[in-house]
């Protein structure tokens, strides 16, 4: 199930919203109707929460340009946008692969924060007009807590722990003298105990201040805690599998069944005996499609000895075949794309082996055990 919906494109960037941004959503619009309400009593309660649903959308408005900075730099220098998410913790824009040298990871970290002190800066001088022309506060304050709140995030986004934009400059800093993995290494240690800081003030909050406030800061800490641990482990991945291609991964001897094979010989010949989730499907040599247990699943037992493998397969697509030229980092991207844990290697219509998440890191692990910085 597909947890986003595509809610804009702007140059040439999807802007999906995932369904957890409606949950601070909702958060910031009920706290900032409280505080509105005590910087500016006598309203009735509707203006409150109008002056607060206005102030939320801008303030998201001002996360999404954060995001489109750092986009928009990584576009000019070459890295494609596969799109940007806004959810519960803000936004993030999605990369297809990581910057390729130091200079452009660093101008890409820092587009995000100077974007954010920009708004900061312009939210101000708009609160100082309106409030210079007398108009009501109700109107100017939502202005004033949009520059506050844009300041908030840039000095933020600046602490030198990875994945924050300030952890990525202090990770384009040491990728000078230490190379990318290590210098991913060591930003992520300080994001992590960055996030460990965040958590415990957190408790601290919650259990000592008995404010509520502090869940948040537990939250986020943990969000960052696992960003930075995975963020490195994306970067080893790829170290590790670059260059590497399917050919040499896949397994050649691929146990294939018949398009015509009924579903009740398929489970107790093939399903039972090999123990697989999925097969390919064929028809003279030539291949057709893969079918998968769930599928099997779907059709009453009843029905299994009047219906074959091809009637209930998946058909042959791009999203269900590589080249066995391709390296094993865009099977990966593949298979995560299409929710598989197997593609099917075919060249010309026929298959010549098949490629798993098994298989992937078997090969990741013998890597990693071998290679030392």
């Amino acid at each position: 199930m597909n947890r986003s919906f595509r809610l804009i494109t702007l140059f040439n960037i999807p802007v999906e919203i995932n369904y957890s941004w409606f949950i601070i959503l909702g958060l910031i619009i009920l706290t900032f109707s409280q505080i509105f309400s005590l910087e500016i009593p006598g309203l009735p309660l509707i203006v409150y929460w109008l002056i607060s649903l206005v102030f939320s959308l801008l303030f998201f408005a001002s996360l999404l340009a954060h995001e489109f900075s750092h986009s928009l730099v990584a576009i000019r220098n070459q890295l494609p946008i596969k799109g940007i998410t806004l959810f519960v913790f803000g936004g993030v824009a999605h990369m297809e692969k990581e910057p390729s040298s130091p200079a452009i990871e660093l101008k890409m970290a820092l587009a995000g924060p100077a974007m954010s002190f920009f708004l900061a800066f312009a939210f101000f001088i708009l609160t100082q007009i309106l409030f210079s022309l007398g108009i009501p506060n109700y109107i100017y304050i939502v202005f004033s807590y949009l520059s506050y709140l844009n300041l908030i995030i840039g000095i933020f986004n600046l602490i030198p722990g990875y994945p924050l934009d300030g952890g990525r400059i202090f990770r384009a800093i040491l990728w000078i003298f230490y190379g990318l993995k290590k210098a991913t290494r060591i930003a992520s240690v300080f994001g992590k105990t960055f996030a460990l800081i965040l958590m415990v003030y957190g408790l601290l909050v919650l259990f000592y201040a008995k404010n509520i406030l502090g869940i948040w800061n537990i939250f986020i800490g943990l969000f960052l805690y696992e960003a930075a641990d995975t963020s490195y482990q994306q970067i080893v991945l790829k170290r590790a599998l670059t260059g590497v291609r399917v050919e040499s991964v896949m397994t050649r001897a691929v146990v294939t069944v018949p398009a015509e094979l009924t579903l009740d010989k398929l489970v107790d010949e093939y399903f039972f005996r090999f123990r697989f989730t999925s097969f390919p499907v064929v028809r003279d040599d030539q291949l057709l499609g893969l079918v998968t247990l769930h599928a099997v699943k779907e059709i009453a037992k009843e029905r299994w000895p009047q219906t074959t493998a091809g009637e209930i397969m998946a058909p042959l697509s791009a999203g269900l075949i590589i080249g066995r030229d391709r390296e094993i980092i865009d099977a990966l991207g593949k298979m995560a794309g299409a929710g598989l844990g197997r593609l099917l290697v075919a060249e010309d219509g026929k298959l010549i082996g098949i490629l798993t998440q098994r298989d992937i890191t078997r090969l990741f692990e013998m890597k990693s055990r071998i290679e030392e910085d």
